[in-house]
């Protein structure tokens, strides 16, 4: 299925396609089209419904809906390794040909780093020691549930749309639940027992650095990775800290694979880590791009990073590498649970509006600056109208000016 990512309304003239032959479409709000991935709400919305198997094409319509060259290789990078294919302004994008916008060396470093942060944390692997996983395949009826939840919720889309995509893509025989009807049963039984199904978090919250908003961020403990004597090294570091770590805890010594994998998803997803001690680097990590990977999703969840004893400067990391892992950070967020996004509420809606209106804009023009924020209707659904506005605005419609 494809999925077509576009920032503004669609105009006459601007590249864009005949998006009525896609099923799936993801505007972003025009005043973004210079920021960079961490505000750009479509557009992680778009690569998650790729890294939950919705989507398999990612299209823009047009190269200046990603003008930076930075945020271009990243985008495109993060698409193409979490397995979808990637059509910028009508050429193909892939790993041995980047787009024509970003110089050759900076689209092999995010390539090489977006394809090692998926070696490390694949999607399909979840979260540690938590049950709300959306896996790839959704091989049961809970996983329907919260991709249904995150799909009405979070990006907008009706029961009736989402019963479409998801006969569209279910390779499973159940015609009974894939109608409208359907979808608002599983929507509507939020308890499996005394656990809530959907988890919801702030879209602020899930693009945030640092590790306050993860539920381990209260226990203080340092991972270790490294071969033999790894534990007896890093407890001899933590005796001469000021304030000492609640726990050492040395991850499967000798299988640097494993190991790599159990600490780094822990480190993301529950964010229990104060300290990360690595020895032996040579030993942990398979190439200098997985270091450098590691490292930096390391310390952007705020976690210091010592290696054979020597801490590891934050400032010496590539910008590239840091904005990828901004947004493989937010992506991981969006894997596990529904995200509200302040921007896209009523309150964000009727604020915007009020604020236009009392700069003298007509109610004509305020509906066009919605639609071109992708600021959702009330409803959630088609786009604003003046007659819409106004009464958002509790006011009589005037004649445009």
């Amino acid at each position: 299925m494809d999925i077509c990512y576009t920032v503004g309304s669609q105009k006459a003239g601007d590249g864009a396609e005949d998006l009525r032959s896609h099923t799936l479409r993801r505007q972003e709000a025009r005043s973004l089209i210079d920021q960079g991935v961490m505000k750009r709400i479509a557009l992680q919305e778009a690569i998650s419904l790729v890294r939950l198997g919705v989507a398999d094409h990612v299209r823009i319509p047009s190269g200046e809906h990603l003008k930076d060259p930075g945020t271009c290789a990243i985008v495109c990078a993060e698409a193409l390794a979490s397995g979808a294919l990637v059509t910028l302004g009508g050429e193909s994008v892939t790993a041995d040909r980047g787009p024509a916008s970003v110089p050759a060396r900076a689209w092999e470093v995010a390539w090489e780093a977006a394809r090692e942060r998926h070696r490390i944390l694949p999607p399909a692997a979840g979260a540690a020691g938590r049950d709300v996983y959306i896996s790839r395949a959704w091989p049961n009826d809970k996983e329907w549930a919260r991709l249904a939840h995150k799909l009405v919720y979070e990006m907008g889309y009706s029961q009736a749309e989402v019963s479409r995509i998801f006969e569209r893509v279910d390779g499973y025989e159940r015609p009974a639940m894939w109608t409208k009807q359907g979808i608002n049963r599983i929507l509507r039984e939020e308890y499996d027992g005394d656990e809530p199904r959907y988890r919801t978090e702030s879209g602020d919250t899930a693009r945030q650095a640092g590790n306050l908003h993860l539920p381990g961020a209260a226990l203080k403990v340092m991972g270790v990775l490294g071969c033999e004597g790894v534990e007896a090294e890093a407890k001899c570091f933590d005796a001469g800290l000021a304030e000492p770590h609640s726990l050492v805890c040395p991850v499967y010594p000798g299988k640097p694979e494993q190991a790599l994998h159990e600490t780094m998803q822990t480190l993301i997803d529950l964010g229990i880590f104060r300290t990360l001690y690595v020895t032996n680097p040579d030993a942990v990590f398979s190439s200098r791009m997985q270091r450098s990977v590691v490292y930096d999703l390391a310390l952007f969840r705020g976690v210091q990073v010592v290696e054979d004893g020597t801490r590891i400067d934050p400032g010496k990391y590539n910008p590239l590498l840091r904005e990828g892992t901004e947004l493989f950070a937010a992506l991981r967020i969006r894997d596990n649970a529904t995200v509200a996004e302040e921007s896209r509420s009523s309150a964000h809606a009727l604020k915007t509006a009020a604020e236009l209106r009392s700069r003298d804009w007509s109610v004509r023009k305020i509906a066009a600056e919605l639609n071109e924020e992708a600021i959702p209707t009330s409803s959630g659904l088609g786009k604003w109208s003046p007659s819409a506005v106004a009464k958002l605005l509790g006011s009589t419609p005037e004649a445009d000016r």
